[in-house]
């Protein structure tokens, strides 16, 4: 009998770890991690290293993806993976740096095939100009859940510091 015990108790840990694990708010968090983390370049990193980050952009957005940022007009609107896809080549050619330090999440709500992602961040695009993204910000991801993964379908961003 005692010789049972470690290995259930070991088991039922291990179904509860990997039931938490691929739970779809633990999907989403790290979904949107990675997604920061795709779309951040230090200072002085080579433009063939930044531009392979396109082919991570490419699995985590939806065909069409709205924007909505009160720093970049331009950067507003409904666009096509491919049009993001080149505006982050774009944006890998002439970045000084990119920085997306995510402070805490806020919230995470989940219904059916649609996810949204609340939280803060510390965020810096520093263009050879300009910083068009320079402070603090609160951010809302919408995922959808596609038949291969969660993609993201919109995104908004909103400056805290104003």
């Amino acid at each position: 009998m005692k010789r049972l015990l470690f290995p259930s108790l070991a088991a039922a840990l291990l179904t509860a770890f990997l039931l938490w694990w691929f739970s779809p708010g633990q999907i989403l968090k790290r979904r949107t991690l990675s997604l920061l983390e795709t779309l951040a370049m230090d200072a002085g990193t080579g433009h063939s290293s930044r531009q392979m980050g396109v082919y991570a952009l490419n699995g985590m957005l939806a065909p069409m993806v709205d924007l909505n940022t009160p720093t970049i007009a331009q950067a507003n609107g409904s666009f096509e993976r491919s049009d993001l896809e080149s505006a982050y080549s774009w944006l890998c050619l002439q970045a000084k740096q990119t920085r997306f330090e995510l402070d805490r999440f806020h919230s995470i709500k989940i219904s059916g095939d649609q996810g949204e992602v609340e939280f803060s961040l510390e965020a810096l695009v520093e263009l050879p100009t300009y910083r068009p993204a320079d402070g603090r910000y609160r951010v809302t991801f919408h995922w959808q859940r596609g038949e291969d993964q969660w993609r993201l379908a919109s995104a908004t961003w909103l400056d805290e510091n104003r």
